[in-house]
């Protein structure tokens, strides 16, 4: 029946945005961005940012520009698309500031505001045309 098939559909589980092992797979792009949004919503701006910054690691992945793997590191995944993108400026010029201003603020503690979510989520946007 219909109904157990979409019983048997697997939903992924909601990653907890606070552990350190969450990985830019656990989720399709679409799913993060939607937690992003429900983040902001909910006035919870750091980890709105994570959502974002771990959608834009998804879509990469997805293109082929990185492969996503839960052992390695930003600068690993920057090398990567630098490796494999190294001709698209407008690319990597996006996934840099993306990349810096999420480390000010998961790992350097600065406040993240509106402000920096818009500009985080309009240069995602660009990566996204890319």
């Amino acid at each position: 029946s219909a109904a157990a098939t979409a019983a048997a559909e697997a939903v992924p589980a909601i990653p907890d945005l606070r552990a350190d092992d969450v990985v830019a797979d656990q989720l399709p792009e679409d799913g993060w961005l939607k937690l992003a949004r429900e983040l902001m919503d909910q006035g919870e701006l750091r980890l709105a940012l994570r959502a974002s910054y771990l959608a834009g690691l998804a879509h990469l992945g997805r293109r082929e520009l990185i492969s996503i793997a839960r052992h390695k590191s930003n600068l690993d995944y920057e090398r990567e698309l630098r490796r494999r993108a190294r001709s698209r400026e407008e690319l990597l010029s996006a996934c840099d500031a993306n990349l810096e201003a999420f480390e000010r603020a998961w790992y350097g503690l600065h406040e993240v505001t509106r402000d920096i979510l818009t500009a985080f989520n309009a240069n995602l946007e660009r990566i996204r045309a890319c």
